[in-house]
């Protein structure tokens, strides 16, 4: 009871201090709202780097998502977002945070990507279920960390506690801040990623307009992994994406500096064209993923459609393969179920 005092005479006297009214700051409750996903999928694997190469595979992403909000007097809005893994998962939290939004911008404290990796924009693709660079699940089987594939800067450094901060967006341009510090340390924070000596800042830029007719989107991002009395990897990534009477073409590129002498940068990058007609969009993807000094030279190829059954529900299809280095390569065929609520 006397913390709660505590609190409740800290807020008031917040409030006398900077001259905001005590009514402003609780000018309407907190309204929540309660959303989420249940994705599954299914697939034949044909897999020759195990001795039994034929698998059928599940793949899943479920997740339930709060989001709290209300708008001040003064027209700024604050919010808490709260994501749930859905299912069993050593980290059942996922991007937890709470923001400012007004004529400023945005500013974020809290569990999430990189803004690098936040405004960032890959290859166009009929639906990310078994994509190339995909955000649900890792999109090929082979089963080894070096197969992992992304374009987005920072994305590899997950949902670290950060401070961020995103502009206004003005004539379609927009940029974001993000600065994750230490665990244990500068971060008071149980879901914080970043060990001890270890903090992570990331830029991100991002162009969404049209010339003409064309809708043109141009994405930009640089992380910076500091390891005290490490290397320091950097991420840079550039996408491009340009759409036109349903049809969209583009690609993204990203290098990661290693920052280690005797490794080479790490390569990868990702380019397809879709073509949406009413419930049906469908797309040709391909990537590459490469580092000469660990003899690192992966191929993607993906054949994807998807099928919009109603609102938030979707039925999507893929055919995919894999080639490596060492040619056990990988052949997949998969469908997969969205739900959106």
């Amino acid at each position: 009871m006397k913390k709660a005092l505590m609190g409740t005479t800290a807020l008031v006297a917040a409030a006398v201090t900077s001259g905001v009214a005590a009514e402003e700051m609780m000018a309407e409750p907190v309204s929540l709202t309660i959303g989420g996903n249940s994705h599954w999928g299914i697939a034949i694997v044909d897999n020759e780097a195990k001795e039994d190469p034929d698998d059928l595979a599940l793949s899943n992403d479920v997740e339930l998502r709060f989001h709290g909000s209300t708008v001040l007097d003064s027209g700024v809005e604050v919010g808490v977002r709260i994501e749930i893994e859905g299912e069993q998962s050593g980290d059942q939290g996922d991007e937890t945070y709470m923001y400012l939004e007004g004529s400023f911008g945005t500013i974020r404290i809290g569990n999430d990507d990189a803004a690098g990796a936040q405004m960032g924009t890959a290859a166009p693709y009929a639906t990310y279920f078994y994509g190339i660079n995909t955000p649900w699940w890792v999109g090929t089987f082979s089963g080894a960390n070096s197969n992992w594939h992304t374009t987005f800067a920072g994305a590899n450094a997950g949902d670290a506690a950060s401070v961020m901060y995103f502009s206004p967006t003005i004539n379609g341009f927009q940029f974001g801040l993000s600065y994750a510090p230490e665990a244990g340390v500068e971060a008071r924070s149980g879901t914080a990623s970043n060990g001890p000596g270890n903090e992570l800042v990331s830029i991100g830029a991002r162009y969404d307009g049209a010339f003409g007719d064309a809708g043109v989107t141009i994405a930009a991002g640089h992380s910076s992994h500091d390891m005290e009395g490490g290397p320091t990897p950097t991420d840079t990534s550039l996408g491009v994406v340009v759409s036109m009477s349903g049809v969209s073409v583009g690609g993204s590129y990203m290098v990661t500096d290693p920052d280690t002498d005797g490794v080479d940068d790490v390569e990868q990058m990702d380019v397809g064209i879709s073509y949406g007609e009413g419930p049906w969009t469908v797309s040709v993807n391909y990537g590459e993923k490469s580092q000469d000094s660990s003899n690192l030279d992966n191929t993607y190829a993906r054949l994807l459609a998807n099928y919009n059954l109603g609102p938030g529900i979707n039925l999507a299809g893929a055919l995919g393969q894999d080639t490596f280095e060492d040619d056990e390569n990988t052949t997949f065929a998969g469908i997969a179920m969205a739900i959106n609520f």
